[in-house]
């Protein structure tokens, strides 16, 4: 046995010195056309690179869920103080009885302010002091964007684009067999949806001013030593008449007790107009 195995090996070896023998070569696939590259976008529309005249095609893929709308968000509000404080010779704060006004002038933060002229305590009977101002609360976006569940947004864009980003896929069309680049293996198919579908706008309700609290405090000294007397205002409420402070007035100071205005939305967002409808389907092949 051993001598007839020696026997087939010399004789398939004298065959491949007479006729020669080699192993078999793989086909070499040739490369993609440079200037077939395709840059394509897979990801959130409001991430989405621009690119402008650049830009191939695009549109929404995945599978369609329910059609939603984005919650409306309203955009903070703001707690600002009043800068006067009246002064009335009634202790009713009646129209007309007014005196003086001190002014802390519009960019007052509720420091100590000193007055140039104190107020002699037999000037007045009474001091008026206006609420904070609360700044109202606008939608976040006016009108929320659509809820895609399950849905990507998908731009391609040509190579000469003015900038470079590593978030794009870079792809070629198949080769003509339908098969892909021994480089570019990953085959994606795009089937995209035109969206034109709009939400309706969102509004905001009046801000919540009753967290938008302040204590003014009035001094007998310069450096707001030796209090007068305080008085709490809230943004409800009215300017308040108050005929318990008595004194020279010296200075004044201000501060928020509560500061935390905010409004809530009034309506909710909902689909008003437009349409999903089936695009086209681009098949790729990508490096991932």
């Amino acid at each position: 046995m051993a001598a007839a195995m020696r026997w087939v090996a010399l004789s398939t070896l004298a065959t491949c010195v007479l006729i020669g023998c080699s192993s078999p070569i793989p086909e070499e696939r040739p490369d993609p056309d440079p200037s077939q590259l395709i840059l394509v976008w897979d990801g959130r529309y409001e991430s989405a690179p621009r690119c402008d005249d650049k830009t191939l095609w695009e549109g929404w893929a995945g599978t369609p869920g329910p059609v939603e709308c984005e919650p409306c968000e309203c955009g903070p509000s703001a707690c600002s103080l009043s800068s006067k404080v009246r002064l009335y010779s009634s202790s009713t704060c009646s129209f007309g009885d007014d005196v003086a006004t001190i002014d802390a002038g519009g960019s007052w933060d509720g420091t100590c302010m000193a007055l140039t002229h104190p107020v002699p305590s037999d000037s007045y009977a009474a001091v008026m002091i206006e609420p904070p101002i609360v700044s109202g609360c606008g939608p976040v976006s006016s009108v929320p964007p659509l809820r895609r569940t399950n849905m990507t947004f998908v731009r391609a864009c040509s190579p000469d684009i003015d900038f470079f980003s590593t978030d794009f896929l870079h792809c070629y069309p198949p080769q003509p067999n339908g098969e892909c680049w021994d480089s570019y293996r990953i085959r994606r198919e795009f089937r995209l949806y035109n969206d034109t579908r709009t939400c309706s706008p969102c509004s905001c309700s009046e801000p919540s001013r009753d967290k938008c609290r302040v204590e003014t405090k009035l001094y007998y000294q310069a450096g707001c030593s030796e209090e007068l007397g305080s008085v709490p205002i809230s943004g409800l409420d009215e300017p308040l008449c108050a005929d318990t402070i008595h004194g020279q007035i010296g200075a004044i100071r201000a501060a928020f007790v509560k500061d935390e205005p905010a409004c809530t939305p009034s309506t909710d967002s909902k689909v008003v107009s437009g349409e999903l409808t089936p695009g086209d389907t681009h098949v790729l092949c990508c490096n991932r």
